[in-house]
């Protein structure tokens, strides 16, 4: 009976670790996948503010319902932020809605800063100003994204085995 107890918690041990290997290795992956989306995002607030003249929140939601990851969040919490206030500026409202929301997203901190300087611009300068301040953000975020998939090549399946290999080790030294 005190056999099965002990194969049973060294099973659960392995199993453990390697859950956690994995839910560490799937944060590489989902970071490249939300910035990939925001990278498409910022392309349809470029064509949106070059060619159709709305509003910032209709293209913001607009972005928002076009967008596959949770990111759309940041787009769809600023164009509710900015219709319910109106004495705030719209970069404001979407640099506060990206400090609020970036710890939920699988975004770093750096990410969140080159993602917060769309708001530099947004309502403050002329349509030109804008669109070349969206192009900037974009590239910007291109660049992270190509650093995020470095960083899953390099990492993913390392974080995964690792989680095996730990749980492994652990169970050798509690036999």
């Amino acid at each position: 009976m005190l056999l099965t107890i002990k194969i049973t918690a060294l099973f659960m041990i392995l199993l453990l670790s390697s859950f956690i290997g994995y839910l560490i290795s799937n944060k590489y992956s989902q970071r490249v996948k939300e910035l990939e989306d925001i990278v498409s995002a910022l392309d349809l607030l470029e064509t949106r503010v070059k060619y159709t003249y709305d509003t910032i929140c209709d293209s913001f939601e607009f972005v928002a319902d076009n967008m596959a990851t949770k990111a759309y969040r940041i787009f769809m919490i600023a164009a509710g932020n900015l219709k319910s206030s109106k004495n705030v500026s719209a970069g404001d409202v979407f640099r506060n809605t990206v400090d609020e929301e970036g710890p939920f997203l699988n975004i770093t901190k750096e990410d969140s800063e080159i993602i917060k300087g769309l708001g530099n611009s947004l309502g403050q300068v002329d349509l030109e100003g804008q669109i070349k301040n969206i192009v900037l953000v974009r590239d910007l975020t291109k660049r992270q994204l190509n650093e995020a998939t470095e960083m899953k090549n390099k990492n993913y399946k390392l974080s995964r085995n690792m989680g095996v290999f730990v749980g492994l080790v652990i169970m050798i030294i509690l036999i």
